[in-house]
C-alpha cells in the first residue's frame, strides 16, 4: 500500500507526536502518529493500521489508478446523479438596489411569461426521465415578485413527479424582504425545501449594501421575517463583504443572538467575498469594489476569520469538499425569464455563454465551454485537483472576459487549507 497522492499531512501542536491528515480527494482527515506515517512511507504499515487508512482514502493500492480515478470522479458523479436540477431565474425585477449586483444594468421589470413557463415545464418533464429526484431553485432579481407563477409552476411538477412516483422540490434564493410566514407555509405545501438569504453585516453595513429601491434599510425587515419564519423550511444566511467591511461581519452574529437566533434555527451560514463585475454591458459602473481571485491575501484572510467565528458560536456552515464547476455537471440548468439556456446564474445576459433555448433545445457546448478544462498536465500533478477541478469558470470571465482557462486556487488552499481542516477539528459538530 501507499499513501494516497491526494494527502495533506499537517503537525498537529496540539498533540506533540500526530500529524493531521487529510484526503483532498475522499475530504476524510484522521490524526495519525508520526510513527505511523513513516510506516507508511516505508512499507511497513501494520495490518490492523493498513485497514482503517484504506477505508478512510489515506492509502491506495497504487497511485497511477489513483489519479485516472479522480480524473474520473466527475463521470462518476454524473452517472450516479439521481437529480435534475434547474436554476430559474424567474425574473430581473427587484426591489432592492444592491450596489455590487452581478446582474446589474439587465435588471428592470422583466418577468417569465406563462407561455415560457409552460415551456420550461415542458423542458423540466423531458430532462427528468429516469430521474427520481427533480429540484427548481427559483432566482431572480427578486423570485417572491413572481409568486403567483412560482407557485403555479410548483403546483404542475409537483402534480407530474407524483404521477410518476418521483420527488419535486423547490428553494429560494430571495432577499428575504418579501418572505413572510403566509408565504412560507403556502410554498412549503407546494414543495419548498429552504431558502438563501442575505444580511451584509451589522444593521448599518448592510443598509448601506442592500437598501430598498427607496434608498430606506432593509436589515430590520429581513430579520423580522428570519425571526418569522426560521420553523418552516430551512434558511440558510449568506452575506457578501469586501475588503473594507469584513471585520464588522462579527458584530452580525451577536445580532443574530441577541435576537434569539441561535444556531439550530438557521441551517446553515457562509459569509462570501464580493467579486469585482467584469466590464460589460451589465456591470455597475459605479461599482468598482470586490476581489478578482481567491488567491489576493485580504480573502485568505477575511475567508478564514469569519468562518471561524461562525464556527466558535456554534453555527453550521460549508466544510471542505470536492467543489467542481457547475459547466461539468451533468443534468444542471439555468433558464433565464426569457427561456434562454446557461450553465450557470452568473453567465445570463452573456449571448455568447448560453447554451440554447425552451424552444429550440440545448446545444452541444462541450467545446465552447471547455468541459474537462482541468485535465491538463499542471491540474493533473496538483494534490488539490479533487477539491476545485480548475476553479470557478466566471470567476475566470471576471478575470480574462472569456472561460478559456482554469481558475487556480493552489495558492489559496496553500494558505488557508490547514487553518480550515483545523477548525472544523475543533469545532466539529455532533
Amino acid at each position: 500500500m501507499k499513501l494516497s497522492y491526494y494527502i495533506k499531512a499537517f503537525p498537529y501542536s496540539e498533540k506533540p507526536g500526530y500529524l493531521l491528515l487529510f484526503s483532498t480527494r475522499r475530504s476524510s482527515k484522521i490524526l495519525l502518529r508520526e510513527e505511523t506515517y513513516d510506516a507508511i512511507l516505508s512499507g511497513k504499515l501494520s495490518t490492523e493500521n493498513e485497514s482503517a487508512l484504506l477505508k478512510l482514502g489515506m492509502i491506495v493500492p497504487d497511485i497511477v489508478v489513483e489519479k485516472a480515478e479522480v480524473l474520473g470522479m466527475l463521470d462518476e458523479i454524473n452517472a450516479i446523479n439521481d437529480r435534475l436540477n434547474v436554476s430559474v431565474i424567474i425574473n430581473l425585477a427587484c426591489n432592492f438596489r444592491c450596489a455590487y449586483c452581478y446582474e446589474g444594468d439587465m435588471k428592470g421589470r422583466h418577468y417569465m411569461t406563462d407561455e415560457t413557463a409552460r415551456l420550461l415545464t415542458e423542458f423540466i418533464k423531458d430532462r427528468s426521465a429516469g430521474k427520481p429526484k427533480i429540484n427548481i431553485d427559483f432566482y431572480g432579481g427578486e423570485p417572491l415578485l413572481s409568486l403567483g407563477l412560482i407557485k403555479s409552476i410548483s403546483s404542475d411538477l409537483r402534480s407530474f413527479a407524483q404521477s410518476k412516483g418521483a420527488e419535486y422540490s423547490f428553494t429560494l434564493v430571495t432577499n428575504g424582504s418579501l418572505y413572510k410566514r403566509r408565504v412560507a407555509e403556502e410554498l412549503v405545501s407546494l414543495g419548498l425545501y429552504g431558502i438563501k438569504t442575505t444580511l451584509d453585516g451589522p444593521p448599518e453595513v448592510h443598509n448601506a449594501c442592500r437598501p430598498f429601491r427607496s434608498g430606506a434599510g432593509s436589515f430590520e425587515t429581513i430579520i423580522g421575517n428570519i425571526k418569522e419564519t426560521w420553523d418552516i423550511a430551512k434558511i440558510g444566511l449568506g452575506g457578501n463583504y469586501t475588503q473594507n467591511v469584513y471585520e464588522d461581519f462579527p458584530l452580525l452574529m451577536d445580532r443574530l443572538e441577541k435576537d434569539g437566533l441561535t444556531p439550530e434555527k438557521l441551517h446553515e451560514i457562509n459569509f462570501y467575498p464580493v467579486m469585482k463585475n467584469p466590464g460589460d454591458v451589465s456591470s455597475r459602473v459605479d461599482f468598482t469594489d470586490g476581489f478578482m481571485s481567491v488567491n489576493e491575501p485580504w480573502v485568505i484572510k477575511a475567508g478564514t476569520l469569519l468562518r471561524e467565528e461562525i464556527l466558535r458560536r456554534g453555527y453550521r456552515t460549508s466544510k471542505v469538499s470536492p467543489s467542481p464547476c457547475q459547466i461539468d455537471l451533468n443534468d444542471s440548468y439555468v433558464v433565464n425569464y426569457d427561456g434562454s439556456i446557461y450553465k450557470c446564474p452568473s453567465f445570463i445576459g452573456r449571448k455568447e455563454l448560453h447554451i440554447g433555448n425552451l424552444r429550440e433545445g440545448i446545444k452541444d457546448y462541450r467545446t465552447s465551454h471547455k468541459l474537462g478544462l482541468y485535465k491538463n498536465d499542471e491540474c493533473c500533478e496538483c494534490v488539490y485537483l479533487p477539491l476545485c477541478f480548475g476553479g470557478c469558470r466566471y470567476m475566470t470571465y471576471v478575470r480574462d472576459g472569456n472561460i478559456d482557462s482554469v481558475d487556480c486556487k493552489k495558492p489559496y488552499l496553500d494558505a488557508a487549507l490547514e487553518t480550515l481542516i483545523k477548525q472544523e477539528i475543533k469545532y466539529k459538530r455532533k
